[in-house]
């Protein structure tokens, strides 16, 4: 009995993974996945850039600001790589002049497409009906404003914590599991946001949840071996630590846009649209 219960279970689960697999590529999911990885590597460039230069005109790039970019925002990349890409984004954040109105709005504009690809891709796999364009647009620029904030608030929440760290003295095994915690539950609840408001329909709260955690724990184990990746290929040849951190850049970037993509499909089998919907 228990021997036909387990097969049943696999069978089960097969047959729902195939399902979803077909699903996937019914909706053009690999395709949506290569032009979402690509908005992302355009798009979040000039999104980083915009939030330090805001730094730099308002604070003259506040050192904690700098830190938690350098230590958090940028920790996956090597400490030479780092470093050049940090110093050329200070540069120009400190000289505004020098970029124009235009090439700011050309920034923007850059930035609002990349949070547009993401609502097209994430609408197509929750079956969900796209917004009108002014609309559409106006809830692209809510986003962008509100990644900002969220940059910000990061940061001031890593500034934060490294003043009680050092005034109380917690255990580094403790920082950086505390660290990583906190940080893939924002990121789900980042998605959760995402997923409803994409959706534009009622979801089932906890199966959302759930699908929302999951995927932000997957995405942290993804980052953590990536991570170690660049570390190891660093440590064995310099070189190959260069080229490492450009390649699984890039990779992040393609799994991410995955990631969101079957997550969100995953929602909508949890909360499948109504006939009349």
């Amino acid at each position: 009995m228990r021997k036909g219960r387990k097969r049943t279970f696999f069978a089960r689960l097969g047959r729902g993974l195939g399902d979803l697999l077909a699903k996937y590529n019914r909706r053009n999911g690999p395709l949506l996945a290569k032009g979402l990885g690509f908005s992302f590597l355009f798009g979040l460039i000039p999104l980083l850039f915009l939030s330090v230069s805001l730094a730099g005109y308002l604070y003259r790039v506040a050192p904690g600001l700098q830190r938690f970019i350098t230590e958090e925002f940028l920790a996956f990349i090597p400490t030479q790589a780092r470093s050049v890409l940090l110093s050329h984004i200070t540069t120009a954040s400190g000289n505004w002049g020098a970029i124009g109105i235009l090439g700011i709005l050309i920034l923007l504009g850059i930035s609002v497409a990349l949070f547009d690809s993401i609502e097209r891709a994430l609408a197509t796999m929750l079956s969900a009906p796209r917004r009108k364009f002014h609309f559409g647009r106006l809830i692209s620029l809510a986003l962008m404003v509100g990644a900002v904030l969220c940059f910000f608030g990061a940061a001031a929440l890593s500034t934060t914590a490294t003043y009680f760290r050092n005034a109380i003295s917690f255990s580094p095994a403790l920082v950086y599991w505390g660290g990583k915690v906190l940080s893939g539950l924002m990121f789900a609840f980042i998605l959760l946001g995402l997923y409803y408001l994409f959706a534009r329909r009622r979801l089932r709260f906890w199966p959302t949840l759930g699908i929302a955690i999951g995927a932000s724990l997957a995405w942290q184990i993804i980052v953590s071996l990536g991570s170690g990746l660049i570390r190891y290929a660093g440590r064995r040849v310099i070189v190959f630590g260069a080229l490492a951190w450009v390649t699984v850049f890039l990779i992040y970037l393609r799994v991410l846009a995955e990631l969101l993509l079957f997550s969100s499909l995953l929602v909508s089998r949890a909360s499948p649209p109504e006939e009349g919907e």
